[in-house]
């Protein structure tokens, strides 16, 4: 299905253009809405992200205060769309703008939800902590304890495939509270202080010699119990709007950028004449 854009759509077009114009940096252009080369989180990327949300272009739909302008859900359409033709990310770093921002705000306390504008702008990195060695896609699996001290939690546990760990200072943390009750109960969101002892984090190496990977070791961590996001043993309830808010933002990124991988697909066939080439078509099919 395509949409007739009208003129506030096009309007809105016109001026996000204009701003990705006179503002993208040069390492941006092409990339894979996250993927880096580099280690970390480079300064480029950093100050990309900063700029995108001072200027109410990072979640266009929230509002300026949460670096967006209230935009409207077509409107939101519009900018994933030039984003995507323009193979631009928001940010090397999804963790912290695409599911932390967002989950804090439906579900954190008032203090919590003050977290929300720096992880939007990028000034505070977190990570996820969500799969462990036998807990992917059964994440309700999930076997990293947290045992009530008095007014802290003592984590302890493993996490796997944690994205930039090592550059982060929290850590959007899924533990088992109560191992008495069915799987899926039991569970509770922490946010946890990297740097807080008895962490231990081991950088993984991906084929390409890139480490956005880390497995993170949980040791006795104290962490108070104000910092419970939502409820403790309701953190399922959490982790369902957190993925949520994590899929819906892919779905969007996702549908875009696919559109116009297959208009340069089409093109590259018609410049190298393998438009029509059966061999061709039977390997894409």
């Amino acid at each position: 299905m395509r949409l007739a854009w009208g003129p506030e759509e096009e309007a809105f077009r016109a001026e996000l253009a204009a701003f990705l114009d006179a503002h993208t940096p040069k390492e941006a252009v092409g990339l894979d809405f996250g993927a880096s080369d580099e280690p970390g989180i480079p300064q480029w990327a950093r100050d990309w992200q900063a700029t995108l949300f001072d200027n109410g272009w990072m979640v266009p739909g929230y509002p300026p205060e949460l670096g967006g302008r209230n935009a409207t859900p077509l409107q939101t359409l519009v900018y994933q769309e030039e984003m995507a033709s323009r193979g631009l990310p928001r940010s090397v770093h999804f963790p912290g703008w695409a599911i932390v921002a967002p989950s804090l705000l439906e579900f954190g306390t008032d203090e919590q939800k003050k977290l929300a504008p720096a992880a939007l702008r990028g000034d505070m990195v977190w990570c996820i902590g969500m799969s462990e060695p036998n807990a992917g896609s059964d994440l309700a699996s999930l076997t990293t304890r947290a045992v009530l001290d008095g007014d802290r939690f003592l984590v302890s546990g493993q996490k796997v495939w944690t994205s930039y760990a090592m550059d982060a200072q929290k850590c959007f943390c899924y533990v088992r509270t109560n191992p008495d009750v069915p799987k899926h109960k039991g569970i509770t969101v922490l946010i946890i202080d990297m740097d807080t002892p008895g962490i231990d984090i081991r950088p993984l190496r991906q084929i390409t010699g890139t480490t956005h990977f880390a497995e993170v070791f949980f040791d006795e961590v104290a962490v108070p119990k104000e910092n419970v996001v939502g409820t403790v043993d309701d953190g399922w309830r959490v982790t369902m709007g957190s993925l949520a808010h994590e899929r819906g933002g892919l779905w969007l990124q996702t549908t875009a950028a696919v559109e116009h991988v297959l208009v340069d697909l089409k093109a590259l066939a018609r410049r190298t004449g393998a438009d029509g080439n059966q061999a061709v078509r039977r390997r894409l099919a």
